[in-house]
């Protein structure tokens, strides 16, 4: 018996290991949302390099925009990833106190076609001549799981690198990719700009 309790505690001790260690969207939804936090000067013309931070997981695409606008962005029922746009975000955009509201610019997807699991980029600015995004690492839990994504804010030109720090094959949305074709389930670093 005590042998068979001591088994129990380790497949048990086990699973919880496992278990703390899935992406953060296991825990509380397959739709999440990142701010992209400045850190310097970025590799590109114009480039700020951030560090991205967690602002939650949703069950919901809607419910993932909303938290990561600050509340700005309220999307409606009949919105989906694969048809939302630019037009449709200024459409749901509502007035926030400042400082709160963070713009949308990109969005990526672990299928094809904007299906699937979501991972949704916020900036504190749009992308501009001036001004482009980007992130070196896209974290492990979502290193090579990108299929397909959007780019938003201004941010029509989206290049995706199959190593970190912007190396190795690449592929430009111009805004969005339904596909990354070769690219699929390779992506680890992301650049957004004009």
């Amino acid at each position: 018996m005590k042998s068979t309790r001591r088994v129990l505690t380790i497949v048990l001790s086990l699973a919880l290991v496992f278990v703390g260690s899935m992406p953060a969207l296991a825990g509380g939804g397959g739709h999440c949302a990142y701010r992209l936090i400045p850190t310097g000067k970025g590799v590109a013309p114009h480039a700020i390099a951030t560090r991205l931070e967690l602002i939650g997981c949703y069950a919901t695409f809607a419910d993932a925009v909303a938290a990561g606008s600050g509340g700005a962005i309220r999307l409606g029922s009949d919105v989906s990833p694969a048809s939302l746009t630019d037009r449709e975000i200024a459409a749901s955009t509502r007035s926030v106190e400042s400082g709160r509201a963070s713009i949308m610019i990109g969005t990526e997807f672990d299928l094809t076609s904007f299906l699937g699991t979501s991972r949704n980029f916020f900036a504190a600015s749009t992308c501009t001549s001036s001004t482009t995004w980007e992130s070196s690492y896209v974290g492990d839990a979502w290193n090579d799981r990108f299929e397909s994504g959007k780019g938003f804010g201004g941010c029509d030109s989206n290049k995706k690198f199959a190593a970190s720090n912007f190396g190795g094959a690449s592929i430009t949305c111009t805004p969005n990719c339904i596909t990354y074709g070769g690219l699929s389930n390779q992506v680890s670093s992301l650049r957004w700009r004009v």
